[in-house]
């Protein structure tokens, strides 16, 4: 290739990346929500309020869930011994580093190849989805996948360079980052197996033997047993789901009902397993080969050298993906099958079309072949990645207003973050951010009160030509906006509040459903936000409204209302 034509690969290959960066900075906020507060303000408050060493001990190794969170706590603990601070665009930025770590170890790999550097395009495009920002800007979730992916990929790797103690290292951190990383055990078992490394299995199996029962001593079921009875009942949502799960990519009409959205997924996760059954029966003959010379090893040889560590690292993260695929289709569908391709999972589904791709150029004998795949496989993945910015973004703008409001909620009204207003959770963590608050370890973000001031200062009625109107129904106030179009910007929102001269009450307004023809279509102009009377206390209210934008607010008064 020219230098030219080498360039533009290059920068290609950097957008993603770059984007996928900026959203984390852009839209992360130093606010815990729902699972949050047990693995990282919870633990940090009982770390530092207990200075006995085999409690301490135990809370690092304390489950949450159903997952040890060994290494997330770890680094929670790390800030807090540097800055003396909980920070969680911090925990969100960490996280981030540890998906960069996989796509370099993928990229180490394929070095190592011999291929031809242009064909790992397709790979960042992949990888850095917007569809999993229920990942990279949620504390809880990015502390266990994307930690418990890199150490798998790099125990991986390290099997496929033949360096078995530092393998079996960075499987034992997979294992304490969360659950799932317990299926790098049998991601290395395969490898071994299959590549004919006996002595180094029999290790492998011995320390995997310590390691997962260290980790499952004293876990709960959390009611998986449920889930036994549940697939028993409906086996077929179990194979759809699997197929749903590793097709997860597809899911390109995110806000269309779960039959609608999932058929996609589906039909490519199937059609997808159908070249990987077909590279798993080549890497299974390979290993009759080595085994019992069936076929010949002269015919194994004949196997370019710089593929075969390629090829083993990319065996072990398929095979680590399978497992997963196959207990999550196995656990979750009972609660209900739109968790098969959740944000939370999306992932796994992507590097599972990363090593189907690499699988096919790693074993295309002829060129051409191997140019037309990546030529297909290039413009599949650049229109993926496209699909997830327009049907993503939204959401991910979506949720920084709607923390950022409720962080004010949290900090002044003891609710907002997760937990139901009023219960005995939400007092809880009312009782918990207070102290850490009051420690000087944790602040809350300054832009929910300033956005208090603006309100404080809004006594005129609202504009007649806002037209917003409020209706009252089945113990709560609909507040609807027919009019305000949709942003990307974090700073461009509407909210209706609650106010008296004790209190004050952000509800973020939701965008419009779109409910027309286009199936790529997401939102329709206006807002809405429904405000339950549960979530006030007693009292006579203003209710309005307030628009930011471009550093100015405009709002006002719509009516009293009174709860009983």
């Amino acid at each position: 290739m020219s230098k030219n034509s080498k360039l533009l690969p290059a920068i290609l290959m950097a957008v993603p990346i770059l984007l996928w960066v900026f959203v984390i900075l852009y839209y992360s906020v130093n606010l815990p929500w729902y699972d949050d507060f047990d693995p990282f303000p919870d633990f940090l408050h009982k770390w530092i309020t207990d200075t006995d060493f085999s409690d301490r001990l135990n809370l690092l190794f304390q489950p949450n869930n159903e997952h040890r969170m060994v290494v997330g706590k770890l680094i929670t603990l790390g800030y807090y011994w540097l800055t003396g601070h909980l920070n969680f665009t911090f925990l969100h930025m960490i996280g981030a580093c540890f998906t960069l770590g996989v796509l370099y170890l993928f990229w180490r790999s394929f070095r190592r190849s011999g291929l031809p550097w242009y064909y790992f395009l397709p790979v960042p495009f992949l990888l850095f989805q917007m569809q999993f920002h229920l990942v990279f800007l949620w504390a809880i979730t990015g502390l266990q996948h994307q930690p418990a992916i890199f150490f798998v990929c790099i125990s991986m790797y390290l099997l496929s360079e033949k360096r078995l103690v530092w393998a079996i290292t960075a499987a034992v951190c997979a294992t304490y980052a969360m659950s799932s990383g317990l299926f790098v055990w049998p991601a290395g078992f395969v490898v071994l197996l299959f590549r004919a490394r006996y002595k180094e299995l029999i290790f492998w199996c011995v320390a995997a033997l310590f390691s997962i029962g260290f980790y499952l001593y004293g876990l709960s079921a959390q009611g998986n047993e449920s889930s036994i009875d549940f697939l028993l009942k409906n086996p077929h949502l179990s194979v759809l789901g699997f197929f749903a799960h590793l097709g997860g990519l597809f899911d390109f009409f995110p806000e269309k009902s779960i039959v609608i959205r999932s058929a996609l997924p589906v039909l490519m996760g199937f059609a997808v397993m159908i070249w990987i059954a077909i590279w798993l029966w080549k890497q299974l003959w390979s290993w009759f080969g080595l085994g019992f010379g069936w076929p010949s090893k002269e015919q194994q040889l004949a196997v370019k050298p710089s593929l075969q560590p390629f090829s083993t690292f990319l065996l072990g993260i398929l095979t680590f993906l399978l497992v997963n695929a196959l207990i999550i289709c196995l656990l979750r569908p009972r609660f209900g099958f739109f968790v098969m391709i959740v944000s939370n999972y999306k992932m796994y589904p992507a590097l599972f079309l990363i090593v189907a791709y690499l699988t096919f150029i790693g074993s295309a004998s002829r060129e051409i072949v191997k140019m037309r795949g990546f030529q297909l496989v290039t413009l599949v993945s650049i229109f993926i990645w496209g699909i997830s910015i327009f049907n993503y973004l939204p959401a991910i703008t979506e949720r920084h207003k709607y923390l950022t409001v409720n962080g004010y909620n949290q900090e002044h009204n003891g609710f907002g973050l997760g937990h139901v207003p009023y219960s005995k959770s939400a007092a809880y963590v009312d009782s918990l951010m207070k102290d850490m608050v009051r420690r000087g370890v944790y602040t809350y973000p300054e832009k929910g009160n300033a956005l208090a001031q603006t309100v404080t200062g809004l006594t005129q009625n609202l504009n007649p030509d806002f037209q917003i109107t409020v209706d009252e129904k089945d113990s709560l106030f609909y507040v609807n906006d027919p009019e305000i179009d949709k942003s990307f910007s974090r700073d461009h929102a509407e909210f209706a509040f609650v106010r008296n001269d004790k209190h004050l009450y952000f509800f973020k307004m939701e965008p419009h459903k779109y409910s027309g023809r286009n199936i790529f279509r997401q939102y329709d102009k206006g807002a809405d936000a429904f405000i339950p009377h549960a979530s006030l206390l007693p009292g006579t209210y203003d209710l309005g409204v307030i628009r930011t934008q471009r550093g100015t607010a405009s709002g006002g008064i719509l009516r009293k209302i009174t709860i009983p």
